[in-house]
């Protein structure tokens, strides 16, 4: 199951997310997703705890709105029973501010019954809040 996993990450997530299709993205999600952005709320806008399709799909509009990828590499991926860790190294500018960064990132998916039903980022958020703050 656990190659099973990375496959549908790396398909239903990262494929469809870097051609643009947040359809497709939105469709890999259960109804009551729990998705996590963590990191200080007040610093960085699409930082926090979101409920649901609904909640994800905020934090994904906020994340595009806020910024402009300029750099997604993904390292590598692993599995353990429901879960699958993804690292990759993200650079995006801040439209607000002008202001880059670049970071390795941590992806934590899990997936039961063939849907995502848990998403944790975790990066260096102090080089992201600092982007963010004008």
């Amino acid at each position: 199951m656990s190659q099973e996993n990375i496959d549908f990450v790396a398909q239903n997530i990262y494929a469809n997310f870097q051609s643009g299709n947040i359809a497709g993205v939105m469709d890999a999600l259960s109804d009551d997703v729990v998705w996590h952005y963590h990191g200080p709320r007040e610093q960085i806008p699409y930082a926090g705890a979101y409920s649901g399709k609904a909640g994800a799909g905020e934090q994904l509009r906020t994340f595009v709105g806020a910024t402009d990828t300029e750099k997604f590499e993904l390292l590598g991926m692993h599995a353990g029973g429901d879960r699958v860790i993804a690292l990759i190294q993200e650079g995006c500018k801040v439209k607000e501010t002008g202001k880059g960064y670049d970071v390795l990132v941590a992806h934590i998916w899990t997936v039961q019954g063939g849907k995502i039903v848990q998403f944790d980022e975790l990066s260096d958020t102090c080089a992201v809040a600092g982007a963010c703050q004008a």
